[in-house]
């Protein structure tokens, strides 16, 4: 027992905090190579990074992906707050931050998803063709 948790409690809430980073760095991935044909060249080579579009290829790969991680994040989050949500909560409760990062890759995820639709009006937008 360390800290009043035991092992087991402990090594759950490395792994909720594991799947919920690996989640949050496959949906950034995810988008990155959605955005990486068109918008990203352009703002990548204005700083001097060009050579990231061969990314693309793999949206799907890692959108899926990253979908899968997310959902094994949501799905860990969700088993330890009902584990904590009983009288007798023996590990502790789910983050704040596990929460926020969980978030923030489904909204990540989400815009790698639809990026094709929103691509063209995006790029009306901002004067483009």
């Amino acid at each position: 027992m360390i800290d009043g948790i035991s092992t087991p409690a402990r090594r759950l809430s490395d792994a909720d905090r594991g799947v919920a980073s690996l989640g949050a760095l496959a949906s950034i991935g995810a988008l990155f190579s959605a955005t990486a044909c068109c918008i990203l060249p352009l703002a990548l080579g204005a700083v001097g990074v060009g050579g990231l579009a061969a990314v693309v290829p793999f949206h799907w790969p890692l959108t899926v992906a990253a979908m899968v991680a997310v959902a094994a994040g949501w799905f860990l989050y969700a088993r330890k707050r009902r584990a904590c949500a009983a009288a007798a909560c023996t590990v502790s409760p789910p983050a704040r931050a596990t929460f926020a990062m969980l978030c923030v890759a489904t909204v990540i995820v989400g815009i790698s998803s639809i990026w094709g639709f929103i691509e063209q009006p995006l790029m009306r937008m901002l004067g483009g063709a």
